[in-house]
């Protein structure tokens, strides 16, 4: 469904790379033939004699994450690798109890969900370098994922092409967290088309206000435009910038954007300035809910379900998914509405479109699970991590076990997620409560066929609107954060001057929406303060890092 985020030409690069790393030919051969064949020991020796290796292991789970050693599919996990594992859970608090921990070094033999890239110098020599024990005879899975999806080893190598943290990729997520809805019977009672532009968006949006949009007879209880967070959330106003030819990948990455393989911040592009003048001539005219400024997200959630009386009282909306959005009562009078053209003083089509695209995001996360340096074991430890990438396996650790009747399999390489044990009980909940979900390792292949529930399968067809648009995303105009590595000294200056660059920008753009301040007479001013405040510098280490990356 979803392009891979590098090129053609990249993957094969990074595949020869990962080859090479996995293979028993590669440079460090000697090391990995010995480990190989001790690891094959012990697991014959565990076989033959019915020992298992003892470990321990902390997983941070969700709060709602039941008992873990009453999970049949972890259990027979242990079991194919040879191993016992004594497990620590802690569902709240841990980072108020790490430092601590790591401080002393006291940690188990393997931690799930329990580390960030910084924990890996703050706390040097404390986890285990698993590069000499990724092999292919120890760790088939694992070197699958890094072969397949090359992206995943970039995400786990530090700047020196260490692994400490394995990743997690489950590729059937969407290719963008955000869909722009509109509500379709609000057109049809007015008889409008749906918009495709940014001034067709603006007429559609006065007439909402003022036809009494939802035919309740009040014609003054409809909010035309909803929105939440500032310009780094995941439903704010600022996705609506790609119609500029901005390309936004992810969410959180500090207003930057790659453009011709140069990293921009789009706060201080002229385009970013044409984009506030349109969301203050919105704001101007009453088409956006003034309390979406200071309203949390349960607030921003509860408006889209509609009012006491079942009326909708939401035109436009940025969200996930539309029962999750909308409730069931309201959700089938919503639609997804493609991304819009930039059209104000010039012609429709003059940006190149784009839509954000946060697959990657969706999909990968860094640091799902490391090694004690000190592992009493660390082959069987490995072994044991390899089972969670087995594409059976990673299907049950994020939606539970098969064993357990929560998955059930259709298939060679098919799977359905069954409904709920207990019917009062949302799937999303049962699934945090009853497998590791999001939390865990895993690699769910992008040919592995899952049923799942309806609401994702809502979520996969409300995007199909985006498709074209995203898929003119590509390594030289999208900005792979999560990918680039820094040195220490520049994560340091980058955090330091985006605080302040920070607050600059989000005190700025909230004033040019309300009209507080002009725009065009403070534009100037505003530049030159964020540029002030260290935006050159943090470019310049930005650039350096994603030409790092690009040259992989």
């Amino acid at each position: 469904m979803k392009k891979k985020v590098l090129s053609v030409l990249l993957t094969a690069a990074m595949v020869a790379s990962v080859l090479a790393g996995c293979g028993s030919s590669s440079g460090t051969s000697d090391t990995q033939t010995t480990n190989s064949s001790e690891s094959t020991d012990s697991a014959d020796s565990s076989e033959s004699t019915g020992e298992k290796t003892k470990l321990k292991a902390l997983f941070i789970a969700h709060p709602l994450t039941a008992d873990v050693e009453t999970f049949q599919w972890l259990q027979e996990m242990e079991d194919a690798a040879g191993v016992e594992i004594e497990w620590e859970v802690i569902r709240a608090d841990w980072d108020q109890v790490k430092a601590t921990r790591f401080a002393s070094g006291d940690i188990p033999d393997i931690l799930f969900n329990a580390t960030i890239d910084s924990d890996y110098t703050t706390y040097n020599g404390l986890f285990l370098n698993l590069n000499d024990y990724i092999t292919e005879e120890n760790t088939p899975n694992i070197c699958a994922m890094f072969e397949e999806e090359p992206d995943t080893k970039v995400l786990a190598q530090t700047m020196e092409g260490n692994i400490y943290g394995l990743p997690k990729f489950q590729g059937k997520w969407p290719g963008t967290n955000t869909v722009m809805f509109i509500n379709q019977v609000w057109l049809d009672n007015l008889g409008l088309e749906a918009p495709t532009t940014f001034s067709e968006l603006k007429d559609v949006l006065m007439a909402f206000k003022e036809q009494d949009a939802n035919g309740n007879g009040d014609a003054t209880d409809e909010i035309p435009l909803d929105y939440n967070g500032d310009y780094n959330g995941a439903y704010s106003l600022f996705n609506l910038i790609g119609g500029l030819g901005i390309q936004l990948t992810n969410w959180g990455t500090d207003m930057y954007f790659v453009e011709d393989s140069q990293v921009k911040c789009y706060a201080t592009d002229e385009r970013y300035k044409l984009f506030m003048k349109y969301i203050n001539d919105l704001y101007s005219n009453g088409l956006i809910n003034p309390d979406a400024l200071t309203n949390d997200y349960s607030t921003f959630q509860s408006l889209s379900r509609g009012n006491e009386a079942g009326d909708a009282t939401v035109g436009v909306v940025f969200g996930w998914e539309e029962t999750d959005k909308f409730g069931n009562d309201l959700a089938d009078q919503y639609v997804a509405l493609p991304a819009l053209d930039y059209d104000i003083d010039c012609a429709a089509g003059t940006y190149d479109t784009r839509w954000r695209d946060d697959y990657s995001g969706l999909n990968m996360s860094s640091n799902r699970v490391c090694i004690n340096a000190n592992c009493s074991d660390p082959e069987a430890a490995m072994r044991f991590l390899d089972q969670f990438y087995d594409s059976e396996n990673s299907v049950e650790v994020l939606f539970g076990g098969i064993s357990d009747g929560n998955v059930s399999v259709t298939g060679d390489n098919a799977y359905k997620v069954e409904d709920p044990q207990d019917p009062s009980v949302d799937a999303g909940t049962w699934k945090w409560t009853y497998a590791f979900a999001d939390n865990g390792p895993m690699y769910i292949r992008r040919d592995t066929e899952i049923d799942m529930a309806p609401d994702m399968d809502n979520a996969l067809s409300e995007r199909t609107v985006y498709e074209d648009t995203l898929a003119k995303a590509s390594e030289t105009d999208s900005y792979p954060q999560m990918f680039m590595k820094y040195s220490e000294e520049d994560t340091n200056t980058l955090a330091l001057n985006q605080a302040n660059i920070t607050t600059i920008i989000n005190n700025q753009w909230a004033l040019w929406m309300t009209g507080e301040q002009d725009i065009d007479s403070t534009w100037d001013a505003y530049v030159e303060s964020v540029n002030a405040a260290g935006l050159q510098q943090n470019l310049e280490i930005r650039q350096a890092a994603f030409d790092a990356y690009l040259a992989n």
